[in-house]
């Protein structure tokens, strides 16, 4: 798989879902939600249909799901992208807020999205946070790969559904059932399989053995990588605490606050030297920032937390498979187990599948 070919699935993705999905408009506030260059011009509040054979559910909830599908899938695209760049990581995350920023203020000017109202004191305050710990999630994640092997950065990282969950249920006071509970270890175990997690690797890394030599980088490297779990799991929760204010002024407001924390890091001595790399660029912030994160963060103020939490999971499956494709990266069957696993999961809290054991338990308890 070469770079124009994933560029062009890529950029498909975005069409697809311009070309099936009608302008919503927020029914609360009437503040209209599209995401960016929507080609419908239909506002009946649903969704027409999809590019797959049947008709689906006319809600909110649908909405939210495909979006953040979407969006999960084209985050499993970024790591191929930010290495054929061939640039730091300062600078790919600094060129993707400086990118991000311009076609989401574009846009944002253009439908009107920049409003008086947006600006309350309380209401931007919480956004700026929100940008605060996004791009830290950023920092800490890559810096976490300095330290520590990218499985066990991965398998650390991917503990933000369960501090997502958990932290949503004493915040919020969503229910914390012990069948959501069982779904969330089935996931978590299946992300295990995928990255094909060595517990004696992790032994090594903290071993005294001079031939398996620890030194207090592995344990930064861990908490680092839980680190940036945390702080993307604020950058959610913050996110549905502005649910009155369109995905586009948040995701814009929040690369910016990105350009000014990430500007002194940025290497300008080594800028891209070859017209495909600033292509793969142009694609991580017009793309998979600009677009991917309006529809993110659109879904995250329609889904509840713990289906937020489960899809997220879609990312190192889609990651696993885009890594396949573009290096030649073998698929075991460990790890076809593992995203059976996640998927299925993912398919439970979907459908509101509950485990027998905790009806009968309830049944006993009444």
């Amino acid at each position: 798989m070469d770079s124009h070919l994933l560029a062009q699935t890529v950029m498909a993705i975005m069409v697809q879902y311009f070309t099936h999905l009608p302008s919503l408009r927020h029914q609360k506030s009437g503040l209209d939600l599209t995401p960016l260059l929507l080609l419908s011009s239909t506002q009946n509040g649903f969704i027409d249909n999809w590019n797959i054979g049947f008709t689906m559910q006319r809600s909110s909830t649908t909405t939210g799901t495909i979006e953040l599908v979407i969006a999960m899938i084209l985050s499993g695209t970024i790591g191929y992208f930010v290495i054929s760049s061939g640039q730091a990581f300062w600078n790919v995350v600094f060129f993707r807020c400086v990118i991000g920023a311009v076609i989401l203020g574009g846009y944002a000017y253009y439908s009107g999205l920049i409003r008086r109202e947006f600006f309350q004191r309380s209401v931007l305050l919480m956004i700026i946070l929100g940008g605060v710990t996004l791009v830290g999630n950023w920092v800490f994640l890559f810096a976490s790969f300095n330290y520590i092997p990218f499985s066990i950065a991965t398998v650390a990282y991917h503990m933000q559904p369960l501090f997502l969950v958990l932290t949503g249920a004493l915040l919020t006071r969503e229910k914390l059932s012990g069948s959501l509970l069982f779904w969330l270890a089935l996931a978590f175990a299946g992300l295990f399989l995928i990255v094909e997690l060595d517990v004696n690797e992790i032994a090594a890394l903290f071993s005294d053995d001079e031939n398996h030599a620890s030194e207090p980088s592995a344990l930064i490297g861990l908490l680092l990588a839980l680190g940036a779990a945390m702080l993307y799991t604020v950058t959610t929760l913050v996110t549905k605490k502005v649910s009155q204010v369109p995905s586009t002024f948040v995701a814009l407001v929040q690369v910016i606050v990105g350009i000014f924390m990430l500007l002194p890091f940025a290497d300008f001595d080594s800028l891209p030297k070859q017209t495909s790399q600033w292509i793969d660029l142009l694609l991580l912030g017009a793309v998979l920032t600009g677009f991917m994160y309006i529809i993110m963060y659109d879904s995250f103020q329609k889904l509840p937390t713990s289906l937020i939490a489960l899809l997220s999971f879609i990312y190192p499956i889609t990651a696993l498979f885009v890594d396949h494709f573009a290096f030649s990266t073998h698929i075991s069957l460990t790890q076809i187990l593992g995203v059976i696993l996640i998927l299925l999961a993912v398919s439970a809290v979907k459908f509101n599948w509950s485990l027998s054991l905790t009806k009968n338990a309830n049944s006993k308890a009444k």
